[in-house]
């Protein structure tokens, strides 16, 4: 979904997905690793330079509460222009299902996910929107593109 929103956007943006930093560490990171204040940090940085920059971002992941809070109420705060936060609604069942049709599905497995899934909650925040899980992919992107307006009509 994020690819397809990155495609049709018009402005200068970024896609900056979480996977991509859990990744490049040997081990990888994430969860409860040592590394994963140094992928936090990573995020916010490359985040806020982007956004400093004048691009927008697209910052995807299971970004869990407890986890990334901190992370991404740091980026709204240093970010002077407008923020949006959308959950997704989905069961983890559709999640699992939804993952096997990934390009990079093989990255990881559903049995993964489940560690993951167990801290992905709404944050409660007063920028979080909620997607439904009976939004397709298309009802989705044109949603974002609809509220925060990255792509011309």
């Amino acid at each position: 979904m994020a690819r397809d929103l990155f495609a049709r956007v018009t402005r200068k943006t970024v896609i900056i997905h979480q996977d991509y930093y859990r990744f490049i560490f040997n081990p990888a990171g994430g969860g409860g690793n040592l590394n994963s204040g140094v992928i936090h940090r990573m995020i916010e940085h490359n985040c806020l330079t982007a956004l400093m920059a004048d691009y927008d971002v697209i910052l995807e992941g299971i970004l869990s509460v407890k986890a990334y809070s901190t992370v991404l109420d740091n980026i709204i705060a240093q970010h002077a222009g407008p923020a949006y936060m959308f959950y997704f609604d989905i069961p983890f069942e559709e999640t699992a299902r939804r993952h096997e049709t990934r390009q990079h599905c093989s990255d990881f497995t559903v049995e993964d996910m489940k560690s993951w899934y167990a801290a992905a909650h709404r944050s409660h925040h007063s920028l979080e929107k909620i997607i439904p899980e009976s939004y397709s992919i298309e009802q989705t992107v044109s949603h974002i593109l609809g509220v925060t307006k990255i792509a011309n009509p």
